[in-house]
């Protein structure tokens, strides 16, 4: 069945670029470590191309999958349907996909990871900043914060 073959080699191909993301995402949290910004730039330019990429072979695979099912005479694809109709085609692209949720699933936990290191290394890149261009303050007579602004030398005394 060569639609089937089809849906194969375009889930291998899915699989491979999953692998491939998953090694890249990992290896975010060095640059967020050392915050080498363009380097995080660099990978978010990265993740995007991914996106396209993983957009255009998913639309592929449902044209694979469409197409199998019309030569079948299915009027509906499902993994079910197609182990009546060509089981070890069916188990091979089960085992696959399979595959493809582990690793999307893995993708996403390491995203959620990357996520919380970014927001912390935001805010203790915040944290320094703050402490390296302090705010002035001053008390009133009684005790009481007054910021002051960034020209102002004086508070006011009620």
């Amino acid at each position: 069945m060569g639609e089937l073959e089809r849906a194969t080699q375009i889930l291998d191909r899915l699989r491979a670029a999953l692998e491939a993301e998953l090694v890249q995402a990992r290896g975010q949290r060095l640059l967020m470590r050392s915050l080498d910004t363009q380097g995080l730039f660099e990978r978010a330019r990265q993740r995007g191309a991914f996106n396209v990429q993983l957009a255009q072979l998913e639309q592929a695979l449902g044209e694979a999958l469409e197409a199998a099912g019309r030569t079948l005479g299915l009027s509906q694809v499902t993994l079910v349907d197609l182990r009546l109709a060509v089981p070890e085609a069916a188990q091979r692209l089960d085992g696959i996909m399979t595959e493809v949720r582990s690793l999307a699933s893995a993708l996403r936990e390491t995203d959620t990871l990357n996520q919380k290191l970014g927001e912390r290394a935001l805010r203790r890149l915040r944290s320094h900043l703050r402490a390296l261009t302090p705010r002035s303050v001053a008390y009133d007579r009684r005790g009481a914060h007054c910021p002051m602004d960034d020209l102002s030398t004086s508070c006011r005394v009620a």
